[in-house]
């Protein structure tokens, strides 16, 4: 795996998704939470929505119905437990990488922190594929997760589950990091991310 080449023994990556009932974070829920990270880690947990109604179209979405998330713990629960996973290897420099992070995942799941009264891990450094697509293939028409997996012959056979985006998405971060290189010659997380913050 290209990710190797640069990726030192201090530095730990988490590639992460959200499924949620919608883009509104005061008034919308999240039903599933996934990540995975470079040292064999994997979180994924479906968020029980108590009495709100989950919306046919986030099921004809994603295939999560509400009998899927019946019993499932409250998003308290679920982040106490989301934290743990972030917190892992706390000596080490630590990543947030996900698809369009910047624009929904990051502003989102820090709201639902804060309503929870649950303090968000300090010293995560993020990064957006999206971003680093919009910068990289600035030819392509669309920089979404399902075009960028056509473009780079990536399977996501369970597109809008949360694992498995995420699974497409750490794909995606080591074609668009060989390509980066390509670029700029030189490549590391900290470099990347300081060129797609804007």
């Amino acid at each position: 795996m290209f990710l190797r080449s640069f990726s030192k023994s201090n530095s730990r990556f988490i590639w992460f998704d959200l499924e949620t009932t919608g883009f509104n974070p005061f008034h919308h829920n999240i039903i599933e939470i996934a990540a995975v990270d470079n040292f064999g880690n994997t979180f994924n947990e479906l968020v029980s929505i108590g009495t709100n109604k989950l919306p046919k179209k986030i099921t004809e979405i994603t295939h999560i119905t509400p009998e899927m998330l019946y019993g499932k713990p409250t998003i308290s629960n679920v982040l106490e437990r989301f934290k743990e996973f972030l917190e892992i290897e706390p000596n080490k420099q630590k990543f947030i990488i996900g698809h369009n992070s910047y624009g929904f995942d990051m502003p989102f799941i820090k709201a639902k922190f804060r309503q929870c009264n649950i303090k968000f891990p300090s010293k995560l450094r993020e990064i957006d594929t999206m971003r680093m697509a919009q910068l990289l293939l600035p030819q392509e028409w669309s920089h979404s997760l399902g075009h960028l997996c056509d473009i780079f012959g990536i399977q996501n056979t369970n597109a809008h589950r949360a694992l498995s985006d995420v699974y497409a998405t750490q794909l995606i971060y080591n074609h668009l990091c060989i390509i980066y290189k390509a670029k700029y010659k030189k490549i590391s997380p900290n470099l990347i991310m300081n060129k797609i913050k804007l």
